[in-house]
């Protein structure tokens, strides 16, 4: 008996036949099937470049080390620009051949104020967020030099005053420099323009015989007495803080200020020192007076020359730090006795071609060419 072929029970329950995918894929079947050994013999060559190996290692390096430079640069810009900023000009003044003054001191006087003017700025006038406004060297170092220019000032002054009364330009200068009360708290800046304005207009006026000049005698013995005076205040506001308790090392902030003050007038006096050689060749035709002059302008060089990179008031026996502060003493004894004998020798001294009466003895006095 034949047996007959059933048909398949069309079983609706069984599980749906996946999907097909698209014509135009299954027709492409270049990528079907496992790859074959030729395959990977041809990606053997597939290697990256060492160009770019090197390329990529270093933009890593390159950008490790960006960013690292930029956290360190962050953290120690304000230090560094404290640093920039606390620079002190204790170079020579030296005017040019073509610049002449009446009164060499004058031109000492503005010269020095247009050093603190144009080049750091004054610290004191800065904001509280500005570097300069964290100094402690030179603010100290400017303050001593307004006092120094001041007193200088006065001591123009007081030789050329007649019966009594003194230049004008020289007080107006005078008050501007050392002020009083509140205006001391003002801005320092606009003052010490005025000031330099002032004793220009004074030098003007001398070099025209419009304006008593002081003798140049005079002027070089008296300025020596005050040189003398000032190595002695200095030396014993050194002398306070070098036996005081040292609680800050390397120093302290009142030993700065103490040496960056006597510095500060070292430096102007070596400077009115030379100004007055210069403005005085006849100095060289006398041996006692050269000798004196020489001296004082060598002792008070040794003091205005110290440069240490840390102000140190350590015990002397340190071995790596030395005290400052006792140097700089003992180069303003020196500095006094020898502008106690300049101050001598210059009272000693006749210059044939100089009147024998000062400028500040009246009107009828001459003035020295």
């Amino acid at each position: 008996m034949p047996q007959v072929q059933r048909k398949p029970r069309d079983d609706r329950s069984a599980a749906p036949a996946p999907a097909r995918l698209p014509k135009a894929y299954r027709e492409d079947d270049r990528s079907s099937g496992p790859p074959g050994e030729a395959h990977f013999v041809a990606l053997d060559y597939a290697e990256p470049s060492p160009i770019m190996l090197f390329f990529q290692r270093w933009s890593r390096r390159i950008s490790r080390t960006a960013r690292a430079a930029l956290i360190v640069g962050i953290i120690g810009f304000y230090p560094a620009m404290m640093i920039v900023s606390s620079a002190v000009d204790d170079s020579p003044i030296r005017f040019p051949p073509t610049q002449t003054w009446a009164v060499s001191g004058v031109g000492v006087a503005i010269e020095k104020i247009a050093r603190e003017v144009s080049g750091p700025g004054w610290a004191a006038d800065r904001p509280g967020w500005h570097p300069q406004a964290r100094l402690t060297a030179l603010p100290a170092w400017q303050d001593a030099t307004a006092a120094a220019l001041a007193q200088h000032v006065g001591l123009l002054g007081s030789l050329t005053a007649v019966d009594g009364e003194r230049d004008p330009d020289l007080i107006v200068a005078a008050n501007l420099l050392a002020p009083e009360g509140e205006e001391a708290a003002s801005q320092v800046r606009p003052r010490l323009a005025a000031a330099a304005a002032a004793l220009n207009r004074y030098d003007t006026r001398a070099s025209g015989g419009y304006a008593v000049m002081p003798s140049k005698r005079d002027s070089l013995r008296e300025e020596a007495g005050m040189f003398a005076a000032w190595a002695a205040d200095d030396r014993a506001r050194l002398s306070d803080r070098i036996n005081a308790d040292q609680d800050d090392w390397p120093a302290s902030v009142p030993d700065i200020e103490a040496f960056y003050a006597a510095k500060a007038r070292a430096h102007f006096a070596r400077e009115l020192i030379v100004a007055a050689r210069d403005a005085a060749p006849g100095i060289s035709l006398d041996a006692t007076l050269s000798i004196a002059v020489t001296r004082a302008e060598a002792a008070w060089s040794r003091a205005a020359e110290m440069k240490p990179l840390m102000v140190s008031n350590q015990s002397g026996a340190d071995a790596f730090l030395p005290n400052h502060l006792a140097t700089m003493a003992y180069y303003l004894l020196e500095a006094e006795e020898a502008s106690r004998a300049l101050h001598d020798a210059v009272a000693a001294y006749r210059d044939p071609g100089e009147p024998e009466v000062s400028a500040a003895a009246g009107p009828d006095a001459s003035p020295v060419p």
